[in-house]
């Protein structure tokens, strides 16, 4: 495994940093909160990735959510990307879960699971335009070619670390600057945010907490 250079983040407040890009800590620990929710309504009996893909929903729907009624910004599919999206359409954010670096100003995490090729074009702020533009519905929008260009896509990256009583949720705001083989393997920006923790995980319901008893009269 490549071991990455250590980007030490910019010093300063984090609630500046966040500021300054248009966005609160409160926003993106309430999607990291919801992801973690909807995580622990997936039992042993339902399919392998649910956990995963209820937590990656929740995450993509909060932050959109918080972000369009608190700040203005808007929903945006770019690239295949689901992101929200700065009314000077400028700057968005999306989610990836990350590896056990993540939220370590100390270390350079990397995506947990690999990306899709929007990820590496999104680094290289490469734009894309949809051949056949679907209708805009409330609180979305399309970029244009040129928007597309000047475009800074950043992530929400997430990891959670789980004990017998609580789950530890360690996240950060942070620009790509390079994607290789579907891994981020630069950041030009990080911001380290504090972890947050939720109580520990109840087992899931799966069959019933007792049993049914349906008499039978045998004749």
């Amino acid at each position: 495994m490549t071991v990455l250079p250590a980007l030490v983040p910019e010093p300063g407040d984090y609630r500046a940093q966040l500021a300054a890009l248009g966005t609160k800590l409160e926003h993106l620990h309430a999607a990291l909160r919801a992801g973690e929710t909807a995580r622990r309504t997936a039992t042993p009996n339902h399919p392998a990735n649910a956990a995963g893909t209820r937590a990656y929903q929740e995450h993509v729907r909060i932050v959109r959510e918080m972000h369009i009624q608190h700040e203005g910004w808007k929903r945006l599919l770019h690239d295949h990307l689901e992101l929200v999206c700065t009314p000077d359409r400028t700057r968005a954010i999306g989610v990836m879960i990350g590896d056990a670096a993540t939220g370590d100003g100390a270390q350079a995490p990397r995506n947990l699971h690999r990306r899709g090729a929007a990820t590496a074009r999104a680094a290289e702020l490469n734009a894309q335009l949809e051949l056949f533009p679907r209708p805009m519905g409330r609180d979305e929008i399309a970029l244009s070619v040129d928007e597309g260009s000047r475009l800074q896509v950043w992530f929400l990256v997430s990891y959670r670390i789980v004990d017998s009583e609580r789950v530890r949720i360690h996240g950060e705001l942070s620009l790509p600057g390079e994607a290789v083989s579907g891994y981020v393997t630069k950041w030009e920006r990080r911001i380290p945010l504090p972890v947050l923790e939720m109580d520990g995980i109840e087992p899931a319901y799966e069959d019933g907490a007792v049993e049914i008893d349906i008499p039978v009269d045998f004749r």
